[in-house]
């Protein structure tokens, strides 16, 4: 009994890695963190402080190309005109405490695609 339930687990956890998309995930930059989620959303967040600690990250897709849905995409704060364009979407979204932590944008035949945007709002 005791062996079928290590079994298990160790199947839960084989299964969460690759559901998670960590087994493709490229090398880090120093300080950087990685978030995985349901939707399809894989985020390496570069020069973006780690707050897990005490906000909760949310990832907020964008519609793309079907190649591109589970590739993993380096994010960083927002970048001239994006500034303008997230306090806009914060606006409309209208959550108190919630912010945008970061834009995820993806390189495609040297073309920036916007792949989604980050945002956090505080533990409680």
């Amino acid at each position: 009994m005791v062996l079928l339930g290590i079994i298990g687990i160790v199947g839960w956890v084989v299964y969460d890695y690759y559901r998670a998309g960590l087994n493709t995930r490229p090398e880090m930059p120093p300080g950087a963190f990685s978030l995985s989620y349901k939707s399809g959303l894989r985020a390496i967040l570069v020069d973006v402080p780690d707050e897990r600690e005490t906000r909760r990250y949310f990832g907020y897709p964008a519609d793309v190309p079907f190649y591109i849905e589970d590739a993993w995409t380096f994010c960083s704060a927002p970048e001239g005109n994006e500034v303008a364009e997230a306090e806009r979407w914060l606006a409309e979204a209208d959550q108190p405490g919630m912010r945008v932590e970061a834009i995820c944008r993806i390189d495609v035949d040297a073309e920036t695609v916007i792949r989604g945007i980050i945002t956090t709002v505080p533990r409680l």
